[in-house]
């Protein structure tokens, strides 16, 4: 089966209240670049002050069959059965999309992305709230399964030598909470998501930093996923994934006119349009759809077309990844397939607390239940979501695709209640007052208060 490519980039940030009565500067004011000052091994202590990779590298390996394990460095990856995980996979796909979309505009979601994002959150999560997200992803897989078939498509994705898709993982730790991090989190994240740790201050260039990398590993498509940080942003898990991939057979000047368009409004739009003959036709009672092919062979652009009289919101209505599979297997040469596609290029972005909520994830975003200590201590305070955007661009053009996305999930604590020792005064006879400056304590008013009456 030829593969839907995907461009990803996304970000997970996780915060920790600061304690009543500490100080604290905004996180968008304590953040260095990563790569510029030293890197070190943190497979034992996490030093703050200092830029350090997780130890070891992601070692080879291909997707495992029922009744295997395989060691990878320190990490032993777990068995699992590629169809039932592929099939959940598509099934959170579909329904993704769904509940993402918004009528009448340009709408596109990368699954991998947030499930990247999700997931590297899960391999810190514990009991109901790792269930939930392991289960949105693939019902009836565990943690351990659904992060080894990330390892393996991480690195067959990589493999690729004819199609550019480059992802990266990184974990930046704000250097004041570096002791609160566990390392043992740390050093699974790189064994399964081949993910670097990096030790620095939060300071004020940690937004512009953020976005350099992410402009970087997106290779220029998306230059900025962050506006802002909040205070209580303490740690942030960074995935990078860009996809630049030629068509096997590229468009010639001669196949690429000006032709309508119609809109979801009904307006007539005049648009570059890519003329074309493939070898691949799909046919339901609702859609037809054809496939065009990316250098290698090994990627696809899968088009989904619904019929006459129904709308793209009428056919999403009645999509599930069983229906999806059910087009995809109609596929057949047996026809040579003329086509026409538009030239396109844009930008998407929405908030996705709802949706994941919607999917099943609702521990994670409840400060009282979620469980991410095999992050970090909860020692500030207990982590939980708080906020999750996604972000996407492509490119659709006459020689190759470019696609790209940024998921960030922000989170935050719920702080833990200290037991205090406690004093009484009750101004129940005659008192002093004053109303003072609190820079200098000198009072601005001061008086007696001997009667109420």
């Amino acid at each position: 089966m030829k593969k839907r490519i995907v461009g990803t980039i996304l970000a997970v940030m996780l915060g920790m209240a600061i304690c009543a009565g500490c100080g604290g500067k905004d996180a968008s004011d304590r953040m260095d670049e990563p790569g510029i000052e030293s890197e070190q091994d943190v497979a034992g202590s996490v030093d703050s002050g200092s830029e350090q990779d997780v130890a070891g590298s992601l070692d080879s390996g291909s997707e495992q069959d029922a009744g295997e394990s395989t060691d990878k460095g320190s990490v032993e990856m777990a068995e699992y059965d590629e169809e039932q995980i592929r099939d959940g996979y598509i099934d959170y796909s579909i329904e993704l999309l769904k509940e993402s979309v918004t009528d009448g505009t340009n709408s596109m979601i990368s699954p991998l992305s947030v499930m990247m994002a999700m997931d590297m959150a899960a391999a810190g999560a514990k009991g109901s709230t790792q269930d939930q997200i392991t289960q949105m992803f693939c019902p009836g897989a565990s943690q351990a399964q659904i992060e080894s078939y990330l390892n393996d498509l991480l690195e067959r994705y990589q493999a690729n030598e004819d199609v550019e898709l480059h992802i990266a993982n990184s974990i930046w730790i704000n250097d004041g909470y570096a002791e609160e991090i566990n390392t043992e989190y740390l050093d699974r994240a790189n064994q399964v998501f081949d993910a670097t740790a990096r030790v620095l201050p939060f300071d004020a260039a940690a937004v512009d930093e953020i976005n350099g990398w992410v402009d970087e590993n997106t290779n220029g498509m998306i230059d900025r996923l962050l506006n802002s940080l909040q205070p209580d942003t303490v740690l942030c898990l960074l995935n990078a994934t860009a996809v630049e991939a030629p068509w096997a057979e590229p468009y010639e000047d001669a196949q690429v006119w000006e032709d309508d368009f119609t809109d979801a409004a009904g307006q007539t739009q005049t648009v570059e349009m890519m003329h074309g003959t493939e070898e691949d036709y799909f046919e339901t009672e609702d859609a037809v759809g054809f496939l065009k092919y990316y250098e290698g062979g090994e990627y696809g652009f899968l088009a989904i077309l619904p019929k006459d009289g129904v709308t793209v919101e009428e056919y999403l209505a009645g999509m599930t990844g069983e229906s999806y599979r059910e087009f995809y297997n109609t596929r057949t040469g047996a026809y040579k397939v003329h086509t026409m596609m538009p030239k396109f290029t844009y930008e998407y972005e929405l908030t996705m607390n709802d949706v994941l909520y919607a999917l099943g994830v609702k521990d994670a975003f409840d400060g009282s239940l979620a469980d991410f200590s095999g992050i970090a201590s909860p020692v500030a305070g207990n982590l939980y979501i708080d906020l999750v955007v996604h972000k996407t661009f492509i490119e659709v053009g006459q020689y190759e695709t470019r696609a790209a996305a940024a998921t960030g999930v922000m989170m935050t604590n719920l702080s833990i209640p200290v037991e205090e020792e406690y004093r009484e005064v009750y101004l129940n006879r005659p008192f002093i007052y004053a109303i003072i400056d609190m820079e200098s304590g000198a009072p601005i008013f001061i008086g007696t208060l001997q009667s109420v009456q």
